[in-house]
C-alpha cells in the first residue's frame, strides 16, 4: 500500500516534468527558423552571362527574379514563354512600366525598357546552372542575365532575397520558375496596379514610393476546392485562417509566386527577411505592414504545372503545412519580443 501511495504522490511531478519537455520542445521548434537565419548561410556566386556587366540599373531596367531549384526541366520551358512575350510586348510593356514608376516624359529616341533576367539556382543537383548559361549565350536582345548560385541549398525565401539585392531595376518581379502564372496575363496587370498605387503615394509625399502588387490566386479558390482532394482543401482553407490570424487579413492569397516591387520597396523589406523556406511571404507581409509599405492583390492567370516540389503526397503536404504554420508563428513571436529588429531603408 505504501508502494502505491508513494506512486500516485509522484506521478504530479512525473507529469510536470512531462509538460515541462514537451513546452521546451515546442518552444525550440518554433523559434528554430530564427536560430538558422542567425547562421547566416546566404553565400553565392554571380556570374553575368549576357549584356552589359558595367549597367548600374537606373529608370529604364525591369528585373525578373526567378529562384530555381531542381529545375533543368520546367525551367526551359518558362523561360521560353516569358523571353517570347517580353520581346512581343516590349513597346505596350514600356508605356504601362513608364506610368507604373510616374516617367511621364517622352522616351529619347523612342527607346524601350530592358530587362534583368536573374536565375537564382538554390543548390541545384540536377543540370539547372547549365540551362541557364546555354540559354544566355542564344539571347541577342541586349538584355542581362545574370546566375546566382547559392553555395548550398537555403530555400526559396533565401533564393529570392539575395536576388532581389542583387537586382538594379526600378521595378522587380518575382517569377516561379515552374511558368504557373500565365505571365502575358499577369505582368500588365500587376503594372497597372502598381501604378494606381504609386499615383496615390506621389500624391503624399515626393520620396520613392514604396509599393508591392501580389498576383493572387484567390479567384480560383472555389474551382482548386473542386479539383482537390478533401485533405488537400482542409489544408489551403487552415493556412488561410492562420495567415489571417497571424499575418494580415488584408491579402488573400500570399504564396502566389508572382509578385511586383519598386526599388525602394524590394531594398526594405528583403534587407529585413529572415525567413527562407516556404513561408517567406507571409513575413513579407508583416514587415510590409510595419514599415508602412503599400500593398494590393490583383487575381491572376494560374494553371499548376506538373513536378510541383510539394507533390510529395498528404503526408509530405501535412508536414510542409506544419513547418508554414511553425514559421508564422516564429515570425509573430520574434517581432513581438522583439528578438529581430525591423530596419527602414
Amino acid at each position: 500500500m505504501m508502494a502505491l501511495a508513494e506512486t500516485v504522490a509522484g506521478a504530479p511531478e512525473l507529469y510536470y516534468s512531462i509538460i515541462g519537455i514537451i513546452s521546451i520542445l515546442t518552444i525550440c521548434y518554433i523559434f528554430y527558423p530564427a536560430y538558422k537565419c542567425k547562421k547566416g548561410g546566404l553565400g553565392c556566386t554571380e556570374t553575368i552571362l549576357a549584356g552589359d556587366n558595367k549597367s548600374s540599373g537606373g529608370d529604364d531596367l525591369l528585373s525578373l527574379i526567378i529562384p530555381a531549384y531542381n529545375e533543368e526541366e520546367r525551367l526551359p520551358i518558362m523561360l521560353d514563354e516569358t523571353l517570347v512575350y517580353l520581346n512581343k510586348d516590349r513597346e505596350s510593356l514600356t508605356h504601362l512600366f513608364d506610368a507604373a514608376v510616374g516617367n511621364n516624359h517622352p522616351r529619347r529616341n523612342k527607346s524601350l525598357i530592358k530587362y534583368e533576367i536573374i536565375v537564382v539556382d538554390d543548390g541545384s543537383s540536377d543540370n539547372t546552372c547549365n540551362v541557364v548559361r546555354k540559354y544566355a549565350a542564344t539571347l541577342n536582345s541586349g538584355d542581362t542575365v545574370k546566375l546566382i548560385s547559392m553555395h548550398q541549398n537555403v530555400g526559396k525565401g533565401g533564393a529570392v532575397k539575395s536576388g532581389m539585392l542583387a537586382s538594379k531595376g526600378q521595378l522587380c518581379l518575382m517569377v516561379d520558375a515552374d511558368g504557373a502564372t500565365d505571365i502575358a496575363d499577369g505582368l500588365p496587370k500587376l503594372l497597372k496596379e502598381m501604378h494606381t498605387l504609386n499615383n496615390k503615394e506621389w500624391h503624399d509625399t515626393s520620396l520613392p514610393p514604396k509599393s508591392v502588387v501580389f498576383g493572387s490566386r484567390a479567384h480560383l479558390e472555389n474551382e482548386s476546392s473542386a479539383s482537390r482532394s478533401k485533405v488537400r482543401t482542409f489544408l489551403m482553407h487552415a493556412f488561410h485562417f492562420f495567415v489571417k490570424a497571424l499575418c494580415s487579413p488584408r491579402i488573400k492569397d500570399t504564396q502566389c509566386g508572382f509578385k511586383l516591387f519598386t526599388r525602394s520597396a524590394a531594398i526594405s523589406l528583403f534587407t529585413n527577411l529572415h525567413l527562407r523556406r516556404w513561408a517567406f511571404d507571409t513575413e513579407l507581409v508583416v514587415i510590409a505592414e510595419r514599415l508602412q509599405v503599400s500593398v494590393s492583390e490583383v487575381g491572376v492567370i494560374w494553371h499548376e504545372i506538373d513536378g510541383s516540389k510539394l507533390d510529395g503526397g498528404k503526408l509530405s503536404l501535412a508536414l510542409v503545412s506544419l513547418g508554414m504554420l511553425r514559421d508564422m508563428l516564429c515570425v509573430r513571436a520574434c517581432y513581438f519580443f522583439r528578438i529581430w529588429k525591423m530596419y527602414s531603408k
